[in-house]
């Protein structure tokens, strides 16, 4: 079977989710270098059950519609899941966080403390997929993408997938004061999952490469690598604090922190090239772009003398 570029069909048994060139969303199952029609179940409906039951629906050797690859775009693997991250989860990201912060020793003290840092990140329908543009603010002046591990749970709080994650950060608002996490984080196009939802079961990402590159103007302007065996917090605990006093009833994905963090001299601009590839979980790329801005301010009326 022949594949479109953006299919991974080498890819291991993976949860995605596609658009037909007639514009039809669906829903399907890639293994052994086929894609299968899961319709009509969805993302949603699935991740509403217990594990058992996903790995045994899903272990199904029912006859299912083989989807031609050729005239399709992947999407992000996401329906109506929110997405949060975990930050400060590296020993690399605790010292770019210090670096970038005007309160220093703030990041410094999460790093070993007893409850993580988790925050919201995105609207499912928000997240952007392979070959999908990511977004830079036009009010930020020193912007980062930042290659995750991205965690796939179902609404009882067990590992479903993972996928590559990309969480486009603003270091410059966020390093103004970290009250401003929401702002530096929480945006249009600031979130990319993909290239599909890897079942969890066929995969250990316990030592996991991690590896990004930025190509602008067809040159390479950074390159590393870095490996998940370097997380402090385990990510299936870290899932479970997210579900801990929050009901998710069709599940969430959580970014789970970086380590690779592209130096000072490096910021985000319209054009560049991020490819985040993860072992076992295939590559994600994207397309940096500059997002829409109002230019609205709400300066405070404070009393002067």
């Amino acid at each position: 079977m022949k594949a479109s570029p953006g299919v991974p069909l080498e890819l291991a048994p993976s949860l995605v989710r596609f658009r037909r060139r007639d514009g039809d969303i669906g829903f399907g199952l890639l293994r052994d270098r086929r894609l299968v029609d899961l319709r009509p179940l969805t993302l949603d409906a699935l991740l509403a059950k217990p594990l058992a039951e996903i790995r045994a629906l899903l272990g199904q050797n029912r006859a299912a519609q083989e989807i031609p690859t050729g005239d399709i775009q992947l999407l992000a693997p996401v329906e109506s899941q929110e997405v949060w991250a975990a930050g400060v989860t590296y020993l690399r990201s605790r010292e770019a966080r210090i670096e970038e912060s005007s309160v220093k020793d703030i990041y410094a003290r999460v790093y070993e403390a007893d409850r993580p840092e988790i925050f919201f990140k995105a609207a499912g329908w928000r997240a952007v997929g392979p070959g999908e543009t990511i977004g830079v603010r036009p009010d930020s002046t020193w912007d980062v993408p930042e290659p995750e591990l991205a965690v796939l749970s179902n609404a009882a709080g067990e590992v479903v997938a993972y996928a590559c994650g990309n969480d486009m950060s603003s270091r410059s608002i966020e390093g103004e004061n970290p009250l401003y996490l929401p702002q530096a984080k929480v945006y249009e196009r600031s979130c990319a999952l993909g290239p599909g939802a890897v079942l969890a079961w066929h995969v250990d990402v316990s030592r996991a490469e991690i590896r990004m590159t930025i190509e602008r103007e067809g040159r390479e302007v950074f390159a590393g690598h870095a490996s998940t065996a370097d997380m402090v917090r385990d990510p299936a605990e870290l899932v479970a604090v997210v579900h801990a006093t929050y009901p998710l009833p069709k599940g969430a994905w959580l970014l789970t922190g970086a380590s690779l963090v592209p130096p000072e001299s490096y910021t985000a601009r319209p054009g560049d090239v991020v490819r985040i590839a993860i072992a076992g979980l295939g590559e994600l790329v994207n397309t940096v772009a500059a997002v829409a801005h109002t230019g609205a301010r709400a300066l405070p009326h404070l009393a002067r003398a």
